[in-house]
């Protein structure tokens, strides 16, 4: 009975270890989401964007706290900055595995759930993946486009003259091999 049980212990440290080898994320990566409010553009910026993607099964994990976002209009940032919220987004992009040797650009498709207080929006997109060559530090660049419209997703803000169209940009966000 030892025995099978110490058998059994070495097989699920060796199954977790192999999991974790394939999982790779990015800390402070850039998301941009391009707006309009009352007639003129609106960009919001966070750099504390986190990205979790697993290569064997694509799924991704996106967060990023609303707080973070920065404007430069004083009192949409205001506002911002007393928000507790953070954005979720879990999905799977369109390819069956991305490959972790030297690749051409990987263009795919991403859908998942958007999930922000608790409420859950499928939504869709588009990225591309770059491997990067020769760097110990880094795998792959990511980036990822999506267009949010608020009043089909129902996400009502309570901001007078905002547009409910959204592009959401995630550029640099390096992925790096999960140390776990």
């Amino acid at each position: 009975m030892k025995k099978m049980l110490i058998v059994l212990l070495f097989i699920a440290g060796g199954l977790q270890h192999g999991f974790s080898q394939d999982i790779y994320y990015t800390r402070n990566a850039t998301l941009v989401l391009n707006g309009e409010l009352d007639g003129k553009a609106l960009t919001l910026q966070t750099g504390e964007l986190n990205v979790k993607l697993d290569y064997e099964t694509t799924e991704i994990i996106i967060r990023f706290p609303v707080s973070s976002l920065i404007t430069d209009l004083d009192n949409l940032q205001t506002r911002i900055e007393k928000t507790n919220s953070e954005v979720i987004y879990e999905g799977k992009l369109g390819l069956e595995y991305v490959n972790t040797e030297n690749h051409p650009p990987m263009q795919f498709t991403t859908e998942g759930w958007l999930n922000i207080n608790g409420e859950k929006r499928l939504i869709e997109g588009t990225g591309e993946l770059h491997h990067i060559g020769k760097s110990n530090q880094y795998a792959c660049m990511l980036g990822l486009n999506m267009v949010l419209d608020l009043e089909v997703l129902h996400i009502h803000l309570p901001i007078e003259g905002l547009e409910n169209e959204f592009e959401v940009v995630i550029t640099q966000a390096l992925l790096q091999r999960d140390k776990n």
